[in-house]
């Protein structure tokens, strides 16, 4: 298989009101694999003016065009054909995303595309079960009262570059599905899979100006999304230190915003497991897409009684990581790279942290001992024991992969060490004792938690949400809602009370 096969020689278009349109400043950026840090595509650079052509035609769209007034099924039934043609494009998206972001090939393919397919067909179904309710009211019978979920209108969605295609797949089939239209701003380090699914949507049907693709920074393209008095709502997936900003700039026009931000997350393991299973668990909390998961269990919290015994096993996982080009998983290879070498350069000053702060390095460290070269995207598994709530690594998010472990002697202090950051995104519990493992889950100030396990095992079904500086706003389709409350009098001649 030739992954390049699939691969534009001209700089990719923006997809604005249905049309595929170069910048207005035909300027392009370079799009480079990571893995290799190699320039394989270019793309147009979007501005502010063409931030507002996306806007204009958004809003058109949803306040003229046919959008509004098709019915749940017609929206259900075309976000299902952007699921079956994605479908038949898997092979090229997964070799897309894979180029796009340094990930492992299979883990694209067998994993990422099936969830964004699924994404795809949960929304479609949802799409036609948007229930309001009745709620009961006083007033002997003669007052009615419903309430109904109504799209926002127009959203901005800007998207991570840890996951485009499978968290732009879920968060943009709930906002079609909830009637919204939508301006797309997929992030600089991984913009080609949200420019080549305008494709399928294209191709799917979808009216002009309801799906729209911009490129372009944050300051400049994400800025006019927030402060436009024509965008209803902003969502974003990313950095605390953005959703700062966002919240900042959205003032003037008191949009609604939903916030998915940065995560330091616990994962406490109590004495009564399987020693194997546990540190295979805590390795993979940390290491899954080379630690570059918001929900990533980074804070490893282990009973004393186990604590050096698990250590040691975690390295031994730790040390059958191999990395290279996510395409030579045949090889071998199944450790991907970071993003970028800025974002490499980032996660090793946290490393050299742990090390200033006296922690103590058990394996890793900034680079991979024997691959060639420096001046590449990989960094190494890497273990700190030792570690205490005044150092860096424990408090601030790495984004990286690298385990921070923590001992603890009783509960109260196992739950007291998980709750010690100004984050709460995730969470985990390892412990044979069923009674415990609710218990703690309970106390963990966070939005999702796992037991015996790590990560989501449905995340359209059960979104979490972020507590504290994790976030802002509800999860899943009425995230892109707004609520109506209505009441109806059911008097001939209601009397009023004046």
């Amino acid at each position: 298989m030739d992954p390049y096969q699939y691969i534009k020689k001209e700089p990719y278009k923006m997809y604005i009101d249905g049309q595929w349109v170069a910048s207005e400043s035909k300027e392009t950026f370079d799009i480079i694999n990571p893995a290799v840090n190699e320039v394989f595509a270019t793309a147009y650079k979007g501005s502010e003016k063409d931030a507002q052509k996306a806007i204009l035609a958004a809003r058109k769209a949803y306040d003229e065009g046919p959008w509004a007034g098709m019915t749940h099924h017609e929206r259900s039934e075309l976000l299902f054909k952007v699921r079956d043609l994605l479908a038949k494009r898997q092979e090229e998206f997964a070799c897309i995303e894979t180029l796009d972001c340094g990930k492992l090939y299979p883990s694209v393919l067998y994993y990422e595309i099936q969830q964004a397919l699924d994404g795809f067909a949960y929304s479609a179904g949802n799409a036609r079960h948007l229930e309001g309710k009745v709620v009961p009211v006083d007033g002997g019978g003669n007052n009615f009262n419903y309430v109904t979920w109504e799209p926002c209108g127009v959203v901005g969605e800007i998207l991570p570059w840890n996951g485009p295609l499978m968290m732009g797949a879920q968060k943009i089939s709930a906002i079609l599905a909830a009637g919204n239209t939508v301006v797309v701003k997929p992030s600089s380090w991984a913009s080609l899979s949200m420019l080549v699914i305008a494709e399928v949507f294209h191709e799917a049907g979808f009216p002009p100006g309801v799906f729209n693709v911009i490129t372009g920074s944050g300051q400049v393209v994400g800025d006019a999304l927030v402060k436009s008095p024509l965008v209803d709502m902003v969502s974003m997936t990313g950095g605390t230190e953005t959703g700062e900003q966002i919240i900042r700039s959205s003032a003037d026009t008191i949009k609604k915003i939903a916030l998915e931000l940065g995560g330091k997350s616990p994962h406490i393991i109590f004495d009564d497991v399987d020693l194997d299973d546990a540190a295979k668990w805590a390795v993979f909390g940390f290491t899954l897409n080379s630690g570059q998961v918001c929900v990533s269990g980074t804070r490893v919290i282990v009973h004393e009684n186990i604590y050096e015994d698990l250590l040691a096993r975690m390295k031994t996982v730790c040390e059958n990581f191999v990395p290279g080009n996510g395409f030579d998983y045949e090889k071998g290879v199944n450790f991907s790279s970071l993003i970028s070498k800025e974002h490499a350069e980032t996660v090793r000053g946290f490393i050299e942290s742990g090390i200033e702060d006296k922690a103590r390095l058990v394996c890793g460290g900034t680079h991979f001992e024997g691959l060639e070269g420096q001046d590449n995207n990989f960094v190494p598994a890497t273990i700190f024991a030792d570690v205490t709530p005044d150092m860096k690594i424990f408090q601030e998010e790495i984004f990286g992969p690298v385990g921070c472990v923590t001992k603890f002697s009783t509960e109260e202090e196992a739950v007291k060490l998980a709750n010690m950051t100004k984050f709460g995104l995730a969470g985990g519990v390892f412990t044979n004792s069923i009674a415990r493992a609710h218990r703690v889950a309970g106390k963990i100030k966070a939005g999702q938690v796992y037991v015996n396990s790590y990560f989501s095992k449905g995340m359209m079904e059960s979104p979490g949400t972020g507590w504290k500086q994790s976030g802002v706003g509800v999860a899943g389709i009425h995230k892109y809602m707004h609520s109506r409350t209505v009441f109806v009098s059911l008097e001939d001649h209601p009397q009023a009370p004046l």
